[in-house]
């Protein structure tokens, strides 16, 4: 199960195929934890591809290019 990571707090990353060879690769932090927190929104990265170990790395390094996240693991 891959795992981000933006700063310390620690993400869940789900991988959905879309229609056809598409896939959505979505990186979703943890609801806030005290009250009055803002929630943070998922990142959502679609590619296409036949692989879901290939796009799964590929939307990770995008993102993490970006700077959206700080790093992953596979």
């Amino acid at each position: 199960m891959a795992r981000a990571f933006i700063g310390t707090t620690e993400c869940q990353v789900t991988v959905d195929k879309d229609l056809g060879d598409s896939w959505a690769v979505a990186v979703v932090p943890p609801p806030p934890s005290r009250k009055g927190e803002r929630s943070l929104a998922p990142l959502v990265v679609k590619l296409q591809g036949e692989d879901k170990e290939k796009i799964t790395k590929g939307a990770l390094e995008i993102l993490q290019q970006r700077g959206q996240i700080d790093r992953f693991e596979l």
